[in-house]
């Protein structure tokens, strides 16, 4: 713990004339991180773990539309968080910069998708682990490959996603790199083997014959729902973590939070009944957290515009938040227990 920093941030607000309640920072980042561009030698001397990239894009969607707001609304919920986490004793203010939105050419998917690619591979170059949050789920396909082409061919690559639906269609209407081919694609990349892919959630009808057929053909062993339900979330996660991180050298974990039960994330592009609760997303992010934390993070299909009360973007927040505050524990990066606020002293009656 550096003994020069100021910790102020850590206690409740204060009343006197320089009081701020840490939620209206005059910008909108996330988690009140400053700005800082998407350059790799920039992200570099920031000196930050973490880089979290907006990438509203919503071209790529076949369900409801509304997802280029994720972004948004995603900065806007880790305002209601205090960068203290009680449960781990960790401190969560430094960890992070906000490289901004990707510039998205709404009409264009290749140069999105060109966009996004580059984004991702200054990030990872930089030596900082980027959180990305969309956007549709396509945005994970040129994301992946960045990560795949930053291992380079001789360095194996896992790969780990949560959703309702497989999304591997190798074709949709035609087209070969939307939402719902994202899987296709990602299970293409030359140095990742099925035996390091997981899919956890799957379950009801979106999720077509042929999706099932070319995941068999490839070999995904995906984890649906009604196995989470026999066997507990604990145990499907042991298992699935051990296959993404078990000889690899960089690993990618994508969220979209229709995983969860339609009742409990309602602002997603596809709601599906029957899901995961929040309870057991807190158990996912303890051992994804316990595996030290992959090379990229994902969060697509955030759809503001159909949520209630923001519960599906704080939601998101939360896990990710949980995610870094538990790995911070595990690197020994917790707050001393001697620190108090300067004048310490409860309030007398």
């Amino acid at each position: 713990m550096n003994p020069v920093k100021a910790f102020s941030h850590l206690f409740s607000p204060l009343g006197d004339e320089n009081a701020d309640n840490y939620r209206s920072p005059g910008q909108i980042s996330f988690l009140r991180a400053p700005f800082v561009k998407i350059d790799s030698d920039d992200l570099r001397k920031a000196g930050r773990k973490y880089a979290f990239l907006g990438v509203p894009y919503d071209e790529g969607n076949v369900g409801k539309p509304g997802s280029e707001d994720g972004p948004r609304d995603f900065r806007l919920s880790s305002l209601d968080y205090f960068p203290y986490w009680f449960e781990y004793n960790v401190d969560l203010h430094d960890s992070s910069v906000d490289c901004g939105d990707v510039s998205m050419p709404r009409v264009n998917p290749e140069l999105a998708h060109k966009k996004i690619y580059e984004a991702v591979r200054s990030v990872l170059n930089a030596g900082v682990t980027p959180i990305l949050c969309g956007g549709d789920r396509s945005i994970s396909i040129p994301a992946t490959r960045a990560l795949s082409d930053h291992l380079g061919a001789g360095r194996r690559m896992g790969y780990m996603h949560f959703g309702a639906h497989l999304d591997m269609s190798d074709t949709w209407a035609g087209e070969s790199g939307l939402a719902v081919c994202a899987m296709a694609r990602i299970t293409e990349l030359p140095n990742l083997a099925a035996e390091n892919t997981a899919h956890i959630g799957a379950r009801n009808s979106f999720n077509p014959k042929d999706q099932i057929d070319l995941a068999r053909q490839r070999g995904l062993q995906f984890a649906p729902m009604h196995r989470i339900l026999e066997r507990g979330i604990d145990s499907v996660m042991e298992e699935q973590t051990e296959r993404v991180w078990s000889g690899t050298d960089g690993q990618y974990v994508g969220f979209n939070f229709n995983v969860m039960d339609s009742s409990a994330a309602p602002g997603v592009t596809a709601t599906e009944p029957g899901g995961l609760d929040s309870r057991e997303m807190m158990r996912v992010a303890a051992k994804i957290a316990k595996t030290g934390g992959p090379t990229v993070f994902d969060i697509t299909e955030l759809c503001p515009m159909f949520d209630v009360s923001n519960s599906t973007s704080r939601m998101a927040v939360c896990v990710i938040l949980r995610i870094l505050a538990e790995i911070a524990a595990i690197d020994g990066n917790t707050v001393s227990d001697e620190l108090r606020r300067p004048g310490w002293g409860h309030r007398k009656s």
